[in-house]
Formats: C-alpha cells, sequence, structure tokens
C-alpha cells in the first residue's frame, strides 16, 4: 500500500490553489430574512463553487481562507499566496456574523 501512495503525486501546500486569491473569489452580501440584516458570504464568479443540482454554492465568509483546489483553469491569482493567506486567516471573523 505505501509502494502505491509513494507513486501519487499529491500536491503540496505550495501547490495548493486557494480561492481567497483568485480574481474569481468575490465577497457578496445575502440577505437573511429580516429587511436590514445580511450576513456575508463568497463566490466564485468563474462558477467553479456548485451544488449536487448544479445551483451555484456560496460559502460562508468567515471560511474563505480554507477553500482550495488542486487545480482550476480559471484561477487568477491577485499576488503572493502565502503572506496573503497568513493575513487574511488574522482578519477574519472567527463565526458567521449578522450585519446591519
Amino acid at each position: 500500500m505505501a509502494d502505491i501512495l509513494d507513486d501519487v503525486d499529491l500536491p503540496s501546500d505550495e501547490d495548493k490553489i486557494y480561492c481567497a486569491n483568485c480574481i474569481n473569489c468575490k465577497l457578496i452580501r445575502v440577505n437573511n430574512g429580516n429587511e436590514n440584516q445580511y450576513q456575508l458570504r463568497v463566490r466564485c464568479t468563474a462558477g467553479k463553487w456548485k451544488k449536487k443540482l448544479g445551483d451555484e454554492k456560496y460559502y460562508k465568509y468567515f471560511t474563505v481562507a480554507r477553500r482550495s483546489l488542486d487545480e482550476c483553469d480559471a484561477y487568477e491569482p491577485m499576488g503572493e499566496t502565502k503572506q496573503y493567506i497568513k493575513e487574511l486567516k488574522k482578519n477574519l471573523p472567527i463565526k458567521d456574523e449578522v450585519y446591519v
């Protein structure tokens, strides 16, 4: 079993594509049912995040630093990934928040 895994090229953290560092990752407001309140979500304008039935998937803003892919043909980096993700993790909220 170990010999089989040695032959597989697994992506390292350096090869990982973080969606948050892509120009297609956009922050949006989503109404939460109350007139004045909303929550922040992120979406992929390239359409790479889909639900099982094909609808567009939105992710909670505080989880954006966790979103990554091994490969993406629409990925357009906005800068140096490692430093950006490090700073982003420091500044993201720790839970889903409601804004007014």
